[in-house]
């Protein structure tokens, strides 16, 4: 079955760029570190799931690609494995390279493109960039 745009646009929302962090960036970017820290570092996933403060399922499903299944740019990638090193070799706070990588994601102007591809956003909304410059 076809849709119409018209209908496909009834399924995007009116949603604050946060929102669109919440539900797709982050889980995309913990997948990213879980599978670096898998298979770069071959940390186990008890390991992954302490460091996160989440559940050893929840690593599982995004060692599987159920969670977080995002497409990032290279850049972003290449940062995020950046993030995974510093966790695997300098022991850095999990949450706190996650928060680098967000800021990284809002500064670089990604995330008005993940917003502009999840949600509905009117013409010349620049919200984006105002969630990042007060």
């Amino acid at each position: 079955m076809v849709m119409s745009s018209q209908k496909k646009k009834r399924f995007k929302k009116l949603v604050q760029p946060q929102e669109i962090i919440v539900w797709y960036i982050l889980p995309g970017i913990r997948r990213e570190i879980t599978n670096t820290l898998i298979n770069k570092y071959k940390f186990p996933q008890k390991d992954i799931a302490q460091r996160f403060g989440l559940t050893e399922p929840a690593i599982s499903q995004y060692k599987k690609g159920d969670r977080g299944s995002l497409d990032f740019e290279p850049e972003i990638v290449k940062f995020i494995e950046e993030a995974a090193r510093r966790i695997a070799e300098e022991d850095k706070y999990a949450p706190s390279e996650v928060q680098r990588v967000l800021k990284f994601i809002q500064q670089g102007g990604y995330l008005c493109k993940f917003h502009k591809k999840f949600g509905l956003v009117h013409e010349g909304c620049e919200i984006c960039k105002v969630s990042i410059d007060q």
